[in-house]
């Protein structure tokens, strides 16, 4: 989560929920799915309301503009296990401690 005075970011999320308010239709996005969009890790959660739309609203000729965004965030540990998981995936070669 975003700390005090800092925006947060798409790479802090696990799924981003999104919902019409015009229709009432809703789905769960992972932040992977959201790239099509021009969306990436550095993308603020603020700035997704102006770059999704309801496709159900566009097709039936309507701006589909109005959306609620909703995010679950990674918690700190499981943000911790991701990264043992991609540390652990990775060889990074270890230095010896020299005693005297």
């Amino acid at each position: 989560m975003a700390l005090p005075g800092k925006e947060a970011m798409i790479a802090e999320v696990v799924s981003i929920a999104v919902e019409c308010i015009d229709c009432g239709r809703n789905r769960w996005w992972k932040p992977a799915e959201l790239k099509r969009f021009g969306v990436t890790a550095q993308t603020p959660l603020a700035a997704l309301s102006g770059r999704l739309r309801c496709s159900a609203c566009r097709a039936d000729g309507l701006p589909g503009a109005a959306i609620s965004i909703q995010a679950a965030f990674i918690d700190e540990q499981q943000q911790r296990r991701a990264e043992a998981r991609m540390l652990g995936e990775r060889e990074i070669p270890l230095e010896r401690s020299r005693r005297a």
